[in-house]
């Protein structure tokens, strides 16, 4: 009797402490939650459905949006009640009172998320323009994908990026003080500052130029940008979103083994042509030396012969082939172009000093087609 007493206490301590500590959890959970007001209008980029796309994939993440249209939301009193302001509107005026809130309230260290057609608001005031860090001046439309700038920004880590129809947005009046550009998107006029980041005060800025419609405000990639730029400005971990990998960047390839016709692996032998190329009896017949080397293929025969891992394929990107040059290093820059050293002269063709035609090559796609 005296045992099973024990145990029954036992059993009753552990599911006390059990029970507190599911409680204090759920608490602190909840806690954690952001709660955010998001500001539209009626204006032709559709505010409130757009909210209505955003709304259910951030509240299951742990992110409460409260959506309003009425400006007189933009005082001190009713700004500190959130963690940060998003700004989807067309809205032109903004009242000095009413600036002066929002540009406190950031100051003080709270959250500002300007979206796409955001930086079209506000005109009348200079000072609300440098917080979102720049205007809108044009744009035009297409499917495209934004270019990574700053991969390591904590924002941005795990982020692979997306492709999406959108308006081309191209800003002026840019405001780099503070302003960390972390995409840009890329086409043949050259790059755009896409998305950014500011730190305004003790306060945040986040910014990105996608969202025209439905095409981007559904697309997982856009949800999971929002997501980290909200929790980037209220101060909290971005990597809480989650890593984000698009799918269409990395198909599945269809075809798994070489098909017939491939053109054979040939050699030539070089004889002593070649400085330190050693001759040997395995590549001869009846133990002959030869100093055979690999012909090289064609870029469109060699990428089939590499092994990839599981869903992924490889595609060409630059070649050697069109270069003329021998590459011998090369690295990536923050803007994603690559930066290639190519040898003309060694170790073959070593020139008098001064003469040399090494050189260094970079490589960037700028129409977007996936080729240097």
């Amino acid at each position: 009797m005296k045992n099973t007493l024990l145990l029954a206490l036992a059993f009753l301590a552990s599911w006390t402490s059990t029970a507190v500590w599911q409680a204090e959890a759920a608490s602190a959970a909840e806690d954690q939650r952001l709660n955010v007001l998001f500001l539209g209008d009626n204006g032709h980029h559709q505010p409130k459905p757009r909210f209505e796309e955003l709304q259910p994939a951030m509240e299951s993440n742990g992110i409460d949006l409260t959506y309003t249209d009425d400006m007189s939301v933009l005082s001190l009193d009713k700004l500190n009640e959130y963690d940060a302001l998003v700004v989807y509107a067309n809205i032109d005026e903004i009242e000095k009172s009413q600036a002066d809130a929002l540009l406190q309230y950031v100051e003080d260290g709270g959250g500002f998320v300007p979206l796409h057609c955001a930086t079209y608001c506000f005109r009348n005031n200079s000072e609300i323009v440098a917080l979102m860090g720049a205007q809108f001046q044009r744009h035009g439309t297409g499917v495209f994908r934004a270019t990574p700038a700053k991969p390591g920004h904590e924002v941005m880590r795990g982020f692979s990026g997306f492709e999406s129809w959108d308006e081309t947005y191209v800003h002026h009046l840019h405001n780099e003080t503070n302003r960390t550009v972390l995409e840009y998107r890329v086409d043949s006029s050259g790059r755009e500052p896409w998305t950014w980041v500011r730190d305004q005060g003790e306060g945040r800025v986040f910014y990105t130029a996608w969202g025209h419609d439905s095409r981007t405000w559904t697309n997982p990639g856009f949800l999971n940008l929002v997501e980290r730029g909200i929790r980037w400005v209220a101060k909290k971990d971005p990597q809480q979103a989650g890593e984000f990998a698009d799918a269409a960047a990395f198909p599945v390839p269809e075809m798994t083994s070489l098909p017939e016709g491939d053109k054979p692996f040939t050699f030539t032998d070089v004889g002593a042509k070649i400085p330190n190329y050693t001759a040997g009896k395995k590549w001869g017949v009846q133990g002959e030396l030869k100093t055979l080397m690999q012909n090289p293929l064609p870029p469109s025969e060699s990428i089939k012969r590499y092994t990839n891992p599981q869903g992924m394929h490889m595609e060409l990107w630059a070649s050697e082939a069109g270069m003329g040059g021998k590459p011998i290093a090369m690295t990536w820059d923050e803007h994603g172009r690559l930066w290639v050293c190519e040898t003309m002269d060694y170790p073959n063709e070593l020139q008098p000093k001064g003469k040399g035609r090494d050189r260094i090559r970079i490589c960037e796609d700028t129409d977007q087609d996936g080729v240097a």
